[in-house]
């Protein structure tokens, strides 16, 4: 309950920000499969092609309560972490209208809830996806903006 609640207040301040350049009109949940299990990879606006649509700065003390479940649940494949997590606030997290903590913390918790919506063998990657008010889901588009349309309550993920 206290996740729907939070996630409630969060859906207020996480409309699309000002600097739309793109189409799209919902977020990205994007999990990557690191072999052993499914890791968060991104909450990405897909409103924004480019990304970038604040100047803002990765303050990893703003996030220090989470990088325990961070380090397990949303590690870097390639760069040290803290460099991944500085690329994705700034490039992804400054296209909406969320703080610091309040984007990484959403993004986490909507991992707990839908990780195991993505299958256990197959692809290396997997996403869910959900209107701006991050509680709605809706299909995932492929490689372009558009709608979202909701969800074929058939299909467990993208």
């Amino acid at each position: 309950m206290k996740t729907l609640s939070v996630l409630l207040a969060l859906a207020l301040v996480a409309t699309p920000a000002e600097a739309q350049s793109w189409l799209g009109n919902y977020y990205r949940l994007q999990f990557l499969h690191d072999g052993q299990k499914w890791t968060l990879h991104g909450l990405w606006p897909e409103w924004s092609e480019a990304g970038f649509c604040r100047n803002v700065t990765f303050n990893v003390s703003e996030i220090a309560d989470l990088l325990p479940r961070m380090e397990v649940d949303w590690p870097s494949g390639e760069e040290p972490n803290q460099e991944f997590w500085a690329h994705e606030w700034q490039k992804h997290g400054s296209c909406t209208n969320m703080t610091e903590h309040p984007y990484f913390a959403t993004a986490l918790n909507l991992y707990d809830s839908y990780n195991h919506l993505c299958p256990d063998f197959g692809p290396s990657d997997c996403a869910v996806c959900f209107k701006t008010d991050l509680q709605t889901r809706c299909e995932c588009e492929e490689n372009t903006a558009g709608t979202c349309p909701k969800v074929n309550s058939t299909r467990n993920a993208q």
